[in-house]
């Protein structure tokens, strides 16, 4: 017997187990969430998908859902260590690379994380059954060889996932060239997956606080072997940063790409702390506006005072980049807006990853806060440039070109003011032929919306927003809970959706131009006031949040804030 049964020891980094889940299992019920339970069967075909879903027949084929019982054996359950042992004997048994039972079964990360579930039970297998030792080294040395195989290796935290086993398996077994190759590997990754400014290259913020996550448990694997971490792995040290920036003042991660609900309070870092306490413990992050080359915007108007705390300031993101990554959506150009407590436009999130109408549409370009081209089709290798920013301590005005319709050209600027918490979002388009543009506005899903002629009145509870539209001609509507097509939901977990209005704002012609402002305050509707001005091109504003009255002068290039008359509000 070779294996190496103090580093398998050294490799278990989680020995606690909840005993209601083990007396769930020894019951003959599996619950992997977020499906719902199920009753396991006398004997496994191992072809098992009761809920059609391939998220739930990649965890079962994984065993990571036995691990409870075999920690619950580690300290004395007989009855644990039996039912373990049974189904991880049968599930080696029946499914051999050469002919496994379901496609499922020797998948990339699936196998990774089964082959961890093999090497930590080598501590237990030779407490309970130390003549089974061989049967269990040659079932690793199989996932080994697997894992070794450049062909079956996976991508982004699939990758990540195997290579982690892989460096697993080689300290368990003792094989030098399998740790050796697994941190070759994961070097590569962590250079291919993360850039300088620590952002993640899988395209959803929750992805971004996933992998980091991940990439902290592998990269402890080396620090309990005593041995250097791979190279490139202080490119992640500063994803905690950014997953601050990317925390709307509720403290939950804004929905970009793949992401639903959720917080990032798994991360120990002094920015997450603060984010996710309201600021009661941690530490802000220095900056209030920041851009990742990546393709994101992150802006708030604070971070909190002692008058007025973390959860009350304004949030918004603004996306650019290339439209194809692993867990992205088409979202160039794409904003969200967050203000007075209340989450206005979000992006809609993930549901699932099957196929279905709601999946479809939630990852569809037409299904975010952008401007689409009416009966064009979208460009799949769309990349949209951020060609000019200036950020200052009263505004953050950016400019984008989005290349997503063939022979279209399509420019948004963004403006942001900082003391009046508001966006003014111009969008430019120009073609040849006559065109129609629908700029989208997809509210959150506790957002109720009163339709004029040129303005939206929003209101969530006791908070009022408002979106203002310029005056040219403007076909105004709005969409919720609509069935065919499928439209007007965001997603707010797995499988679970809500309606959500999205507002939408038609025009036609070769040259359009849409002025839009996106205000929320603390007492009634925002207002927005046109002021004439003489020279071509630009645009002049009075706008009133309930809190601040300020005029905004926005020239071709440039914004500023001429002196008027002011009222200022608590």
């Amino acid at each position: 017997m070779t294996l190496d049964l103090l580093a398998a020891t050294r490799q278990d980094f989680v020995t606690s187990f909840r005993p209601a889940d083990v007396k769930q299992l020894l019951a003959g019920r599996l619950h992997m969430s977020p499906h719902p339970a199920w009753t396991l069967p006398e004997e496994p075909t191992w072809k098992e998908d009761p809920f059609t879903d391939r998220n739930w027949t990649f965890q079962y084929h994984m065993l990571r859902w036995l691990d409870p019982l075999r920690r619950a054996a580690a300290k004395g359950d007989q009855r644990a260590y039996a039912m373990w042992w049974r189904w991880t004997k049968d599930w080696v048994e029946k499914n051999p690379r050469s002919a496994p039972q379901s496609p499922w079964a020797w998948t990339d990360m699936s196998d990774g994380i089964r082959a961890q579930q093999l090497c930590l039970a080598s501590p237990l297998i030779a407490k309970q059954d130390p003549q089974q030792l061989g049967w269990l080294e040659a079932a690793i040395r199989d996932h080994a060889e697997h894992l070794a195989d450049p062909k079956f290796m996976g991508n982004a935290n699939h990758a990540l996932h195997q290579q982690e086993s892989l460096f697993v398996c080689g300290r368990v077994l003792g094989d030098e060239d399998l740790w050796t190759l697994a941190a070759d590997r994961m070097s590569a990754l962590l250079h291919e997956q993360y850039d300088e400014q620590g952002v993640n290259a899988e395209g959803a913020v929750a992805y971004h606080y996933n992998n980091y996550l991940w990439w902290e448990r592998a990269l402890k694997r080396f620090d309990a072997e005593r041995m250097p971490r791979p190279d490139g792995a202080d490119r992640h040290l500063h994803a905690p940063e950014e997953i601050a920036h990317a925390t709307r003042p509720d403290g939950t991660l804004v929905s970009i790409g793949d992401t639903d609900l959720q917080n990032p309070k798994m991360i120990e870092s002094p920015f997450t702390a603060f984010v996710t306490t309201n600021g009661r413990s941690g530490t802000a992050p220095k900056d209030r506006v920041k851009v990742y080359d990546a393709g994101y915007v992150f802006g708030r108007s604070g971070w909190g005072t002692r008058s007025r705390p973390y959860a009350d300031q304004a949030f918004y993101s603004l996306r650019f980049g290339p439209s194809r990554r692993v867990h992205g959506h088409p979202d160039g150009t794409s904003l969200t807006y967050s203000a007075s407590g209340v989450n206005w436009i979000v992006d809609p999130g993930k549901y699932q990853y099957d196929k279905s109408a709601a999946r479809a549409h939630f990852t569809s370009r037409a299904a975010h806060s952008v401007l689409t081209i009416e009966n064009r089709k979208v460009f799949k290798n769309a990349d949209v440039q951020l060609i000019r920013q200036l950020t200052t301590s009263r505004i953050h005005d950016f400019l984008l070109e989005d290349n997503s319709f063939s022979g279209v050209e399509l420019r948004r600027r963004v403006l942001f003011s900082v003391t009046g918490e508001y966006l003014v979002v111009i969008d430019h388009v120009a073609s040849k032929r006559k065109v129609t543009g629908t700029q989208r506005w997809q509210l959150g899903p506790t957002v109720d919306t009163t339709l004029g002629d040129h303005r939206v009145e929003l209101a969530s509870g006791d908070r009022r927003g408002a979106l203002w539209f310029d005056q040219e001609p403007l076909e105004l509507s709005t969409v919720t809970a609509q069935d065919e097509p499928f439209d007007g939901f965001v997603s707010t977990g797995w499988k679970k959706m809500a309606p959500a209005t999205a507002v939408l704002a038609r025009r036609s012609g070769t040259e359009l131009r849409f002025i839009t402002v996106l205000a929320a305050g603390p007492g009634g509707t925002p207002t927005v006031e046109p002021v004439p001005f003489g020279q071509p091109d630009w645009i002049c504003l009075d706008i009133d949040t309930g809190r601040l009255r300020e005029r905004i002068l926005i020239s071709p290039t440039a914004a500023s804030f001429p002196a008027v008359p002011s009222i200022t509000r608590l």
